[in-house]
């Protein structure tokens, strides 16, 4: 019987763990049968999680049963019999799973269990595990538990980096950890307005570098920022022309530059769709390694995952058969953004912060 209990515990936990995490255990409810595991993959928890428990937990030993089924055995027992799970079975797939890391959270688990093992006799008693459907669903969340099994894999494997790496980064991308303050001035070149014209390319260019000279001269940028907006129509609010606490990945990769002037020094300007941007430098200071290792050990963390999953990748192409697919749909094409004047300052997230593989 013990045999059946393990094989349910893992089956269920396959099965049903998507709809456990995600929604909050009812007492009157079922586990619902026929639904595979939502979780994205790269998502596995990570073994040994520290569980609250009671100050009586101490005394329960690991073969003590934690939970009891009392009643009838729907698929072949005797009246009355007793199915139990031990404490070390329970926390085995409680810790795996990530469930249960309060005390009441660990009861509503438990109660979920017990009636998993009810229900699954149930299927059992009438033959369910060996219908076709039941085998395929059981292939396939073998197989997709297995991928996110080898990202964690990867993912602790990646996860102490050696202070001699973490510090070699540190001064081989030292642009990365600059910190810098800047002013910066948008000059949108599309109308927001019918009544305005669209100036000429040479036009443009021309009341761009009168901007800049303005600003050269001492002109004042919130102004030359209203007067950029207003000349095109714009003249609903006005973005902050300071930007406080930059880092070189809060900017796109062709305005790196600005991070070389030194304060007080007023960029070209930088031409993207639809505006021209001008920087100004007002002050800049490097972030010390104490303050960025963490930063660093999941950049190099990110970096290593993706090279592994693309190293994956790069030796197996699925290849799909079109005449029962049908042919790849072209992808749509890509919206037009709204005017950049209206762009928000760049992003907080910096190069070693952006996202990449999923982490525990």
């Amino acid at each position: 019987m013990r045999l059946q209990i393990l094989t349910v515990l893992a089956l269920s936990c396959a099965l049903a763990t998507a709809a456990y995490g995600q929604a909050t255990p009812s007492q009157g409810t079922p586990p619902q049968p026929g639904t595979t595991s939502a979780r994205p993959v790269g998502h596995l928890p990570k073994p040994g999680t520290t569980a609250e428990l009671p100050a009586s937990a101490a005394s329960v030993k690991p073969d003590d049963a934690v939970i009891t089924l009392e009643g009838e055995c729907k698929s072949g027992g005797t009246s009355g019999c007793v199915n139990s799970v031990t404490r070390e079975q329970f926390e085995g797939v409680s810790n795996a799973s990530k469930r249960g890391a309060t005390v009441e959270s660990r009861r509503n688990f438990a109660m979920d269990y017990g009636k998993v093992l009810a229900f699954s006799d149930q299927a059992r008693a009438l033959g369910l595990e060996n219908e076709p459907r039941f085998k395929h669903i059981l292939q396939y969340v073998t197989d997709e538990l297995l991928t996110q099994a080898l990202y964690q894999y990867w993912s602790d494997k990646f996860e102490n980096q050696p202070d001699s790496k973490i510090e070699e980064y540190y001064k081989e991308n030292s642009q990365k950890f600059l910190e810098g303050n800047f002013q910066r001035v948008i000059i949108p070149s599309q109308p927001a307005a019918a009544e305005v014209k669209k100036p000429t390319a040479e036009e443009e260019k021309a009341y761009v570098e009168k901007v800049r000279q303005q600003w050269v001269a001492g002109a004042d940028p919130a102004t030359l920022q209203k007067e950029a907006l207003s000349r095109m129509g714009l003249n609903g609010s006005v973005p902050d022309v300071n930007l406080k606490d930059q880092t070189p990945g809060m900017f796109p990769e062709a305005h790196h530059s600005i991070f070389d002037m030194k304060p007080g020094e007023i960029s070209q300007p930088f031409t993207d769709a639809g505006a021209s941007i001008i920087y100004k430098m007002v002050s800049e200071q490097e972030k010390p390694l104490s303050e960025v290792k963490a930063q660093i050990a999941k950049t190099l963390h990110d970096d290593m995952m993706r090279a592994k999953i693309q190293e994956l990748l790069a030796s197996v192409k699925p290849v799909l058969n079109e005449a029962y697919f049908g042919p790849e749909k072209k992808p749509e094409p890509a919206e037009v953004g709204a005017n950049p004047a209206q762009q928000p300052a760049p992003s907080a997230q910096s190069d070693a912060a952006k996202p990449g593989p999923p982490k525990k």
